[in-house]
């Protein structure tokens, strides 16, 4: 029960009570909580104290309001560490997640200009196209489209459904990626693309660009990602120094 005589303030009590439940999984990713009536009465505690507790929740993004239905437990973000170069499955199973990959599509495509200028070939050059859609804990939260020189046309002989690329790259042909530049912007989501990763068409998506260059600072591939921003959050590191 909570304290009425500590000096940490009611509504931080209560927010750490709530979040404890959470994190241990007393509350479940979905389950509702308690109305702040309920809470109020259950806590003893004014309904302006609860509402500061629940909102401190939201703003730490483990709670989220629906209007008309009440207050539920989100499913925790996944992050990513834009600033470290790691693959799609090094990142899910460093936060405990199992990834996932579905082949979409792997094929020979020519390479229009934008494309072309990202590897340094000629347009209308022939290269390696391979879509997949990525699972974290068999949930879908990633499309990705990645377009590489012919030198890696062996990629579509190779099964990389539930696969690492860099992996493959590496085991097979030696090749590490030793740099990347990405950009990153918003996107709405197509139908189809709404369809892989269980959003709404229209819904917005996080767009990153990508050029991955290897220790010679060769292209190795151009790419995006199609990411849920829902489930996902980048995290970049900036300094100064």
């Amino acid at each position: 029960m909570l304290k009425q005589d500590a000096i940490t303030p009611l509504y931080v009590q209560l927010m750490e009570e709530l979040e404890t439940s959470i994190r241990n999984g007393v509350y479940k990713p979905g389950d509702k909580i308690m109305t702040e009536a309920e809470m109020a009465k259950e806590y003893g505690v004014s309904l302006i104290t609860v509402r500061k507790a629940v909102g401190s929740l939201m703003e730490k993004g483990l709670v989220v309001r629906k209007q008309g239905k009440g207050t539920f437990v989100t499913k925790p973000k996944y992050s990513r560490n834009m600033k470290k170069l790691q693959s799609f499955t090094e990142m899910c199973e460093q936060m405990g997640v199992k990834p996932g990959a579905q082949v979409l599509e792997n094929r020979l495509i020519m390479a229009d200009k934008k494309v072309a200028d990202r590897l340094g070939i000629e347009p209308g050059s022939n290269v390696v196209y391979i879509s997949r859609l990525r699972l974290a804990d068999g949930e879908p939260v990633q499309v990705e489209k990645s377009y590489f020189p012919l030198k890696y046309a062996f990629l579509l002989e190779e099964d990389l459904n539930n696969g690492s690329m860099f992996e493959c790259l590496k085991e097979k042909a030696g090749a590490k990626v030793a740099s990347s530049e990405k950009m990153i912007e918003l996107c709405r989501a197509t139908a189809e693309e709404a369809a892989l990763m269980d959003v709404k068409k229209g819904d917005y998506l996080l767009f990153v660009k990508s050029t991955a260059y290897d220790e010679n600072g060769e292209p190795m591939y151009a790419g995006i990602q199609l990411i849920n921003g829902d489930r996902f959050s980048l995290y970049v590191y900036e300094s100064g120094k």
